[in-house]
């Protein structure tokens, strides 16, 4: 089916899904402006799909208009974190939600009918649609929950380091990595029978500083949850801040700040599209990637690398994840707008293709892998658009 650019969508059964079309050169940047200056649905959250729905929301339309708009998790001008968004004419004016769990709490702030705040604020059910995770759902016995987290794409995690960096090795094992990330603050670690001295910036002789994102980051509890274990802390010699501040994913500052010796975790996703700014800002008028990689360069784990010849994501890569968009369930039975975009396999967030005369899906252009015919991660298998399978209340 084709209706003006061209679409992936297959056989639409529904009169809602087909009435979601691509717009025809209309643009949009990170925050939504432009006609119109406010969308009918709004998402917050990640870091790590903030770009992915960026493109997405610059391409989908509903009954003619763009539908959905994506707030960055810091304000992509200024840096600035937690900075005052509205999201509606005439809606309520609240702090930026900085990464999967704020985005969450903000979410269900919006729908709790002012019984809940977020940051001080009571949100109105409008001002939030969505948000967006790095993070999984904690699982509800027979189903049910109250938010629905939907199965967007597929990333990969790995470690970064500063391309100046020649003391870490650019291929650790994932054992290796749970053994710098479990260190004693000063510590030492044998990697490949060298031993290396695992501290936080400032210790004597360190050679390695590991570093996590901001608390609240999906990409912080998957990274915990991957090496050292789900509610295991890390070890002493890891932090979130720095010089610079807190450590902000999927951002290259703090290993320019410390290039000799610190590491972090990067979503490969997100450090394609990075490497990729021109090429998807001259496909997609109007989106702008922030390129905040500042020398982060991906390593192998276990020799395996995070991205193909071709620079896209290497599916194969050991620390995979899916990425999700969660809704409240019960609006998917009255939002028509959110169920064409984001219900079923054939829902446009799935299934649109770049502007112009290509076959490139949005998910792949922004570095992400298709779920399209389930993909086994971990061993559960993720299903685009799936919006039963997996819940919390």
């Amino acid at each position: 089916m084709q209706i003006g650019t061209k679409w992936r969508l297959g056989a639409l059964a529904t009169v809602a899904a087909a009435a979601v079309v691509l717009a025809g050169g209309t643009a949009a940047i990170a925050d939504p402006t432009g006609t119109p200056s406010y969308r009918t649905l709004s998402g917050v959250g990640s870091d790590t799909t903030q770009d992915l729905n960026n493109g997405l929301s610059s391409v989908i339309t509903y009954g003619g208009s763009l539908v959905a708009g994506s707030y960055d998790a810091i304000n992509p001008t200024t840096g600035a974190v937690h900075d005052p968004i509205t999201t509606k004419s005439g809606g309520t004016i609240f702090d930026r939600p900085n990464g999967s769990g704020e985005g969450l709490t903000a979410l269900k702030a919006a729908k709790s009918g002012g019984t809940l705040q977020w940051r001080g604020k009571t949100l109105s059910a409008t001002d939030i649609q969505f948000s967006r995770s790095s993070s999984g759902a904690t699982w509800v016995a027979g189903g049910g929950g109250a938010y629905s987290y939907i199965p967007l794409a597929e990333d990969a995690v790995s470690f970064a380091v500063h391309t100046s960096n020649t003391t870490i090795p650019r291929d650790l094992t994932k054992a290796q990595l749970t053994a710098i990330y479990s260190a004693a603050n000063g510590a030492n670690v044998t990697i490949n029978g060298t031993s290396y001295k695992v501290g936080t910036p400032g210790t004597a002789g360190v050679q390695i500083t590991p570093f996590i994102p901001q608390s609240g980051s999906g990409t912080r509890s998957f990274w915990q949850t991957q090496l050292v274990g789900a509610g295991v802390a890390f070890g002493p010699a890891v932090t979130d801040t720095y010089s610079g501040g807190s450590v902000q994913e999927h951002d290259g500052s703090v290993l320019a700040a410390l290039p000799t010796t610190a590491i972090v975790p990067f979503s490969i996703a997100q450090w394609i599209a990075q490497s990729n700014k021109a090429t998807i800002q001259a496909n997609y008028p109007g989106v702008t990637i922030n390129d905040r990689r500042n020398g982060a360069v991906l390593g192998k784990v276990g020799g395996i690398s995070p991205t193909t010849v071709s620079n896209t994501l290497n599916t194969a890569f050991p620390i995979a994840r899916p990425v999700f968009t969660v809704v409240k369930a019960s609006e998917l039975a009255t939002n028509p707008q959110l169920t064409a975009v984001f219900k079923g396999s054939t829902a446009s967030a799935y299934t649109v293709d770049r502007p112009g005369p290509s076959t490139a899906l949005v998910i792949t252009d922004f570095g992400f892998g298709s779920l399209a015919g389930g993909v086994n991660i971990g061993g559960v298998t993720y299903n685009p658009g799936d919006t039963t399978s997996f819940t919390i209340n």
